[in-house]
């Protein structure tokens, strides 16, 4: 007599994790010295030379001095982790259960790495705004032009769906790619430079960067361990590796977005005791306000800004010193920002 059993297939079918099929380990420069030093924290100087050349006649000496000036950022170590268990008899039932929980566990790490290199990218310090609904061929000329860079053989462009629909519109790209094999991830080139496309770019924001810019500092490598109960045959997978992502050049940087409007106030400046007092133009009820002192990035209309500061209704702030500068942004219901003003601090009063 011949026992029938039931065939059952199993398909191995992964839910989408990634938050963007760029890989943006590959855009980084890989860097492990922090791995041949003691200490958790890096600090990133960035530096600028200002001076001026003189003509002098003989004997004279120069009345200008060249001075530098740096601002330092500091990061600190960080352990990426992701834990995951199992059972035995869930092994048996599904023979990719392992496999597919690993993958798993590597996706939503590299998610984390691919958001701290776009929040990092979000620090560059050069900035160009185009006016209108759409940027345009012309634009990333422009923009291109702001860099100082001679060689363009390390650039890339990244971009998000909407710029990309906004760029393959333009007249002038289309006359220029017009019979060009459009291929997923990467539609060819712009000025000579390759374009890579990613969804978590959003808006028409567009940046041109290069491998040089951000480092991921290893301070350990990429490690597994397990843990096993005999009894409840219970196993637990813990994956980790320590470092940290720090933009530390953005010299052959630029970041390209749709211009912000000017916001205006009422009333901005020292206040006594030291502190300085923010009052909108407008019912302050009807929109929500964040800020940064000395922001270096730039600010486009439509832009989440991570990490920013709220500023309550008539708030008083104390500044550091005479020469911060205010970047007060105001959001819109989508927390998107709208319109931007700069304060300088000029003065200081106690009283």
């Amino acid at each position: 007599m011949n026992t029938i059993y039931e065939n059952e297939i199993i398909e191995n079918k992964m839910t989408e994790l990634l938050n963007t099929r760029l890989d943006a380990r590959a855009l980084m420069t890989v860097d492990s010295s922090l791995s041949e030093n003691a200490g958790l924290r890096k600090v990133i100087n960035r530096y600028t030379y200002t001076g001026a050349v003189e003509t002098l006649a003989k004997g004279e000496k120069n009345a200008v001095k060249g001075t530098v000036s740096f601002v330092p950022e500091y990061y600190d170590v960080k352990r990426y982790q992701q834990t995951f268990e199992y059972n035995d008899m869930d092994a048996m039932a599904d023979p990719y259960i392992v496999d597919v929980a690993m993958q798993g566990a590597v996706n939503e790490i590299t998610n984390e790495i691919n958001e701290e290199y776009f929040e990092e990218l979000s620090k560059i310090s050069t900035g160009y705004s185009y006016e209108g609904d759409a940027v345009t061929y012309s634009d990333l000329v422009d923009a291109l032009a702001l860099i100082d860079c001679e060689v363009d053989s390390e650039l890339f462009i990244i971009m998000g769906a909407e710029g990309r629909k906004q760029i393959r519109k333009d007249p002038d790209f289309v006359a220029a790619k017009q019979g060009e094999i459009v291929y997923s991830g990467q539609f060819g080139t712009i000025c000579g430079i390759p374009v890579i496309f990613s969804k978590l770019i959003e808006g028409g924001r567009i940046i041109v960067t290069n491998k040089n810019a951000v480092r991921f500092f290893i301070k350990k490598s990429a490690s597994v361990e397990q843990a096993r109960d005999i009894e409840t045959k219970d196993n637990t997978v813990v994956y980790e590796r320590h470092g940290l992502i720090a933009l530390v050049d953005d010299t052959c940087s630029v970041v390209v977005g749709k211009k912000i409007g000017d916001l205006t106030w009422s009333s901005t400046g020292p206040t006594g005791n030291g502190k300085i007092g923010f009052v909108p133009d407008e019912a302050y009820l009807t929109h929500t306000y964040v800020y940064k002192i000395n922001f270096t990035g730039v600010v486009f209309e439509g832009d989440k800004l991570v990490g920013w500061d709220s500023v309550p209704a008539n708030t008083i702030i104390t500044p550091n010193a005479v020469g911060d500068v205010f970047t007060i942004v105001e959001l819109d219901s989508e927390g998107k920002a709208t319109r931007k003003y700069n304060y300088t601090v000029t003065e200081i009063t106690n009283g």
